[in-house]
């Protein structure tokens, strides 16, 4: 039987070296700190405007991270998906359009 690389044995190791390196310099660089520009970290820590985050609707905004969590739990815990931002009027919680109206009862509900 004879195989491609039986003519240049050592091709083969060479190539898949050369491919492995540069993934691991391209995960290097995509997952590096803020300096070089990272593609998956957010650079700039600052608080947003409330509306800058394109379909999802604020709910409910409060001060501090720790309320804006548990809120965002209790709309989890039935079933509505949820996050939370820090904006500049506080820690703002967020949910899909389909789920504004279930959300907003939950949270006004007493």
């Amino acid at each position: 039987m004879v195989s491609v690389f039986a003519e240049q044995y050592f091709l083969f190791p060479l190539v898949a070296i050369a491919l492995a390196a540069l993934m691991v310099l391209l995960c290097r660089w995509a997952f590096s700190k803020a300096k070089g520009g990272s593609l998956v970290r957010r650079v700039d820590l600052r608080p947003a405007e409330r509306d800058s985050f394109g379909l999802l609707i604020d709910v409910r905004t409060v001060p501090t991270y720790n309320e804006a969590r548990v809120t965002a739990s209790k709309l989890k815990d039935f079933g509505i998906k949820a996050t939370t931002a820090r904006t500049k009027d506080g820690w703002t919680v967020y949910v899909w359009p389909q789920d504004e109206a279930a959300a907003r009862g939950l949270l006004d509900a007493p």
